[in-house]
């Protein structure tokens, strides 16, 4: 990965990034500003610490911040709804399914009848996934043959660790405590994302800002995504990084400590490519179909949800793949 400076910007030039309090975006955050990144590509980064993912998105479309990490769906639905955000990626980890070590499910054929757990909600695009999978691999729907939960990622790992659940879908960061408590990966999205034939990783999570305001100022945004992927770097070849930033890994033992470590490396993206950008297509398409059989309360049409009419409802311009979303600019930097 080659690493640009940015340093003709005006030091007095300030992002705003809105984080999660605890959240691991912060892991990053503090490495570029201990190591003074953001003063080294030319740019001032203050932090805006934030109590929920809600707040991030309120914060983001209020003008609070410049930047925050979400997901491509939502950017998406954005751009469908006339407001225009941009996506350059963060992290290819979104999660997976997670059971107890001594648990008899070895597959998803084992799932039947089973109490899952399942984070972000009916259209969490994890649990979609899953669910196309299932439906095109085993010809079932994962929703119709088990008890499903909706809730918080902390209750849910707190049910599985106590008996209460026997499988939870959950974010990448929370499974991984679960593994650093013995727990066991069942199938990670990574891998049902290759059973369905994507043959590489997806930055399936990004950096997402206001687009219009990003190309008032181009090199900015540019020395921003710099510096992220400096961090990166150093995050990826040094233990000696994840030491000091272990206070905020709130890691109950070492080896959670080391599965949230070794999670985040595995994440670790590329810049944006041509290639993410057809793969991400492709999902979109799995996720939303260009033809689906009634319309979600919960969404705009997701794929498999529960019909609530039965005409059939073509995708419409309320819910089409934007490819304008791309933040191309940091790419062409990198080729020139």
């Amino acid at each position: 990965m080659t690493l640009i400076s940015f340093s003709s910007i005006s030091s007095a030039e300030v992002l705003r990034v809105g984080a999660l309090k605890y959240g691991t975006v912060n892991w990053e955050l503090d490495v570029i500003k201990r190591h003074g990144l953001d003063k080294k590509h030319g740019f001032q980064l203050e932090v805006l610490e934030l109590g929920s993912p809600h707040a991030t998105v309120v914060a983001l479309q209020g003008g609070r911040v410049d930047l925050i990490v979400n997901d491509w769906v939502w950017v998406n639905k954005q751009k469908n709804t006339q407001r225009d955000y941009g996506y350059s990626p963060y992290s290819t980890e979104i999660g997976g399914m997670v059971v107890a070590a001594d648990s008899d499910i070895h597959s998803l054929a084992d799932l039947r009848g089973k109490r899952i757990g399942v984070a972000g909600g009916p259209v969490d695009k994890g649990w979609l996934l899953f669910r196309a999978y299932a439906t095109e691999k085993l010809g079932v729907d994962l929703a119709d043959i088990n008890n499903v939960k909706y809730a918080a990622p902390p209750l849910l790992n707190h049910l599985l660790l106590n008996g209460q659940l026997d499988a939870v879908i959950n974010y990448w960061h929370y499974n991984a405590r679960l593994l650093g408590e013995g727990m066991r990966s069942l199938v990670s999205t990574e891998q049902l994302l290759s059973a369905l034939g994507f043959d590489k990783k997806v930055p399936m999570l990004g950096w997402v800002f206001d687009r219009r305001q990003a190309e008032s100022r181009p090199k900015l945004m540019n020395a921003f995504f710099a510096a992220s992927f400096e961090a990166k770097a150093l995050l990826t070849s040094s233990d000696t990084e994840w030491e000091t930033i272990r206070r905020l890994l709130k890691a109950d033992n070492d080896q959670v400590f080391l599965a949230l470590r070794d999670a985040y490396r595995a994440g670790v993206p590329d810049p944006l490519s041509h290639d993410d950008a057809a793969a991400i297509r492709k999902i979109y398409d799995i996720l939303y179909p260009p033809m689906n059989q009634g319309v979600a309360a919960e969404s705009d049409t997701p794929v498999m949800m529960r019909v609530k009419n039965s005409e059939p409802n073509k995708r419409n311009n309320n819910n089409k793949f934007d490819e304008g979303m791309f933040w191309w600019q940091f790419l062409r930097h990198q080729e020139s």
